[in-house]
């Protein structure tokens, strides 16, 4: 079912301001997890809202501010105080892009923060304010050290985004591992009874195929190695460094007690135009035409990291999004519990 991006976000907005949010603090959320969607994360998306609805009741802390607990030129250490987590990483890439703009370059570490969707969005607010970003976060542990078969370090994203002039910036977004633990999550709760080698294995650490031995087995890092290292170093950086939670003592989304996950976020800007000086965008721009301009093995242009996502959005945007029927039902059964119209379809 599709359903226009206007209907999605007046809904989605309506939906967390009957939560308890405050209007302003709605729209960056639904924002964000609107922006998950449009670049193709769907799996951090829209579907992802009645879960956070129902934290809004039991666990988040709705009247968090996001305050600063030490800050310098170079850097500056947040505190979420439990806040939904699309909104203090909100706050905190604002606070670095506008602290790059006095500095050059700026580094907000956050914790006792929550899952903030997909870093994606983060790294696209700082490319459009024409600045370079790194975006990181730890979270719940889902993969065993290498050569390891107990859980201590979480899937870790990382978003770095470039921005260009003409151009589409370049935004590279990934997990650390094979897979995000969501994919496999989607794929029991669409009835998928195989998923790829390589994603996951069971508890006793063979390869599986099998969703729901993957679910209670391991996440497998992406490339080996060089993934468990990529995990490592965002564990320490994001977790042990902003003094939030690391390795096996990061809290799940989806807990009894709906405690604070203790998630460390990392928001690394910088001002390419301080750096560079105002010739940078242009050159960006001549470096990414002459890499997508070169020459491919197929009828296929060359691609970028992001480009994908961009002509996602652009698709998405004209079309509608695509939903499930048993997501649009529930957001439409929530929307009904407030007294809203149901969503439109296209």
């Amino acid at each position: 079912m599709k359903i226009p991006v206007t209907s999605l976000e007046k809904g989605v907005c309506r939906l967390f301001e009957a939560a308890g949010m405050t209007q302003a603090d709605a729209r960056i959320v639904c924002h964000c997890l609107l922006e998950a969607e449009l670049a193709g994360v769907s799996t951090h998306g829209i579907a992802m809202v009645p879960a956070h609805l129902k934290k809004c009741k039991q666990g988040y802390d709705l009247s968090a501010k996001l305050k600063i607990i030490k800050s310098t030129a170079a850097f500056t250490v947040c505190d979420a105080h439990n806040a939904i987590g699309m909104l203090s990483a909100w706050k905190c890439v604002e606070l670095a892009v506008r602290k790059a703009e006095e500095s050059g370059m700026h580094l907000v570490l956050c914790n006792n923060a929550n899952t903030f969707s997909a870093a994606y969005c983060y790294a696209q607010y700082a490319v459009e304010h024409g600045k370079i970003a790194i975006v990181a976060c730890n979270s719940p542990a889902q993969m065993a050290p290498l050569g390891g078969k107990e859980k201590l370090l979480g899937t870790n994203p990382l978003a770095i985004a470039i921005p260009a002039g003409q151009e589409e910036p370049f935004i590279l977004d990934m997990a650390t591992s094979a897979v995000a633990k969501s994919r496999i999550n989607e794929a029991l709760r669409n009835g998928v009874d195989k998923i790829p080698f390589g994603w996951a294995t069971d508890m006793d650490g063979n390869p599986t195929d099998d969703p729901k031995e993957a679910v209670k087995g391991l996440i497998l890092p992406m490339a080996g190695p060089k993934g468990y290292g990529l995990a490592m170093a965002i564990d320490i950086l994001a977790g042990l460094l902003a003094h939030a939670a690391c390795l096996d003592g990061v809290g799940r989304f989806y807990s009894e007690d709906n405690r604070c996950m203790n998630v460390g976020h990392v928001f690394m800007v910088i001002d390419p135009a301080a750096i560079y000086g105002p010739g940078f965008y242009e050159d960006m721009d001549a470096y990414l035409r002459r890499i997508r301009t070169s020459q491919s093995v197929s009828q296929a242009p060359v691609l970028v990291p992001g480009d994908i996502n961009a002509n996602t959005r652009r698709r998405l945007l004209a079309e509608g999004i695509e939903l499930t029927d048993k997501v649009v039902g529930e957001l439409n059964g929530l929307l009904a519990q407030i007294g809203q119209p149901e969503l439109e379809e296209m």
